[in-house]
């Protein structure tokens, strides 16, 4: 089975900005129609957050979504839609209230009835006929359910996949042991984080939500019947956060200031320069919805904001370690790389 999976959505995000619902939509209706018309998916999958104000959904954001939705099962009544509810789907963080979440609240029994094709996987774990395990936020977040997991499931026979709403950077390793090396591909943390070893994929968000994603791009992921990635599709629809530093503002692409926030940090010796200041002019005239910002800084803080902005959270986790281990330290690493793999830990 092909299956398509969607990070974290957050639609009403920017305090409900019309702007942001309609860049959104845009995305859906045009490169996901189009991928799940085009790469004969069977299932498509969200993988939480939904929506992003967890106690209120503003009435137009609703009435849009819900109409989107309904939509796309209709345009595909061929094709199983599953929603994994995250930690902002759930109007409260305490499980007691799980019942009140915006998949039961904003499209209600009804629409279910209407949609056969859909799934909400809310309260309980579900397990598909293809060995697919769909786990709601509450279930990987509680401890104790994962343990319950283990009991009502067959994880080495009967599981091939986990798909949850969880950061799997901070799993411990006796629950990583407990999969038996299955694939977990997650929502929940908005950057990338890929640990090949283990087979944990948070797969971030499907759009850049704040500068937290500066420079970074976004996608929707493919798996096969082998639950690899097959294909990554890059957002090529909705706002870019973009920082500049100095001279690149110079050489800056087209494409870079189309549909951005952009930031240009520059230091004071450069904002002052008559060439500095034409350009920033020419910007603004050529690229009017780039939204450009000026950010005046000293030659420290350029270099600390581009460590972060490179600093590889979009990476994979172990290609980062291997990169950053220092010099002296390389026999040792690979030595004890060398006994993990013989330990087969």
């Amino acid at each position: 089975m092909k299956q398509l999976l969607i990070g974290d959505c957050h639609f009403g995000v920017k305090t409900n900005s019309v702007v942001w619902l309609n860049a959104q939509l845009t995305y859906f209706r045009t490169q996901i129609y189009d991928i799940i018309a085009n790469e004969n998916v069977d299932r498509i999958v969200f993988l939480g957050d939904l929506t992003d104000i967890r106690y209120s959904i503003e009435q137009q954001i609703g009435i849009e979504l819900k109409n989107m939705i309904r939509e796309m099962l209709d345009k595909y009544k061929d094709k199983e839609f599953i929603m994994i509810a995250g930690n902002h789907d759930y109007f409260s963080p305490l499980e007691e209230f799980a019942q009140y979440n915006s998949y039961e609240l904003l499209f209600g029994p009804e629409f279910l009835q209407c949609h056969p094709n859909l799934r909400f996987v809310n309260q309980e774990p579900y397990l598909s006929d293809d060995g697919s395990l769909f786990l709601p936020w509450y279930w990987t977040d509680n401890t104790d359910h994962f343990d319950e997991l283990l009991y009502q499931f067959d994880m080495k026979h009967d599981v091939n996949a986990i798909f949850c709403h969880a950061d799997l950077s901070v799993w411990p390793g006796a629950r990583i042991t407990s999969l038996y090396n299955k694939p977990v591909y997650s929502g929940h943390i908005h950057y990338i984080y890929e640990d090949e070893d283990a087979n944990l994929y948070n797969l971030g968000a499907v759009f850049p939500l704040t500068f937290n994603d500066v420079n970074q791009d976004r996608f929707v992921y493919i798996i096969n019947d082998d639950f690899k990635v097959d294909k990554k599709i890059k957002n090529i629809t909705t706002f870019k956060f973009i920082r500049l530093y100095n001279e690149q503002i110079f050489d800056a692409d087209d494409d870079v200031f189309h549909n951005s926030y952009t930031q240009l940090c520059i230091t004071q010796k450069n904002i002052d320069s008559a060439r500095y200041i034409d350009q920033i002019k020419y910007l603004r005239l050529t690229y009017p919805d780039a939204n450009i910002g000026i950010h005046i800084v000293d030659d420290d803080e350029i270099e600390e904001l581009n460590k972060i902005s490179t600093a590889g959270f979009n990476t994979n986790i172990n290609k980062y370690i291997e990169e950053n281990v220092p010099e002296h330290l390389n026999n040792k690493f690979e030595i004890i790389k060398q006994k993990i793999k013989e330990l087969d830990i």
